[in-house]
């Protein structure tokens, strides 16, 4: 079956959560435009948004949000957290949940910046993941600026359907 057979018979909507992981969204001193963005392109392709969160750059508030969307969502997507700072921990502490992780997601991400951005791409540590519980869901983390987001989504609103679908045959 070609991946196009594959697409027409994935989900056409899904339900998604979004957290952003960001000491200084989270304290108030800045607006969370990348989880907005994230929000409205989702929405705009008929999707529902059923859980957002705004949490600091620390271990248990991270894992406590990300357990809360998988009660309740299809597709967990965070943003931030993902450089390589002593506070970007949103990989170590999602990394551990996957049931298999999807490389190619963030070897595609890292693609597509360099193309935008050059070699600081490297500094990403974007991923993806399958997490099995009842129902697969597939958690996404993204980086936290606004233009690296812009990248993520579009991968995401390509694929999700698909990558759900395949997760839960």
């Amino acid at each position: 079956m070609s991946h196009e057979e594959h697409r027409a018979k994935a989900p056409k909507k899904f339900k998604f959560a979004v957290i952003t992981v960001s000491d200084t969204a989270s304290a108030g001193k800045r607006e969370d435009l990348s989880g907005y963005y994230i929000i409205e392109e989702l929405k705009k392709v008929g999707n529902e948004n059923v859980y957002y969160k705004i949490v600091p750059d620390e271990k248990l508030a991270i894992l406590k949000a990300v357990l809360e969307a998988l009660e309740k969502a299809d597709v967990v997507i965070t943003t931030g957290g993902t450089g390589v700072t002593r506070r970007d921990v949103t990989i170590e502490v999602i990394r551990p949940l996957f049931d298999k992780e999807l490389p190619g997601f963030g070897e595609i991400f890292r693609l597509k910046s360099f193309e935008e951005i050059g070699t600081a791409a490297v500094l990403t540590r974007a991923t993806a993941g399958i997490v099995r519980d009842k129902e697969s869901k597939v958690v996404f983390c993204l980086p936290g600026s606004l233009n690296a987001v812009k990248t993520g989504i579009e991968i995401i609103k390509r694929e999700a359907y698909h990558i759900l679908k395949h997760a839960r045959e």
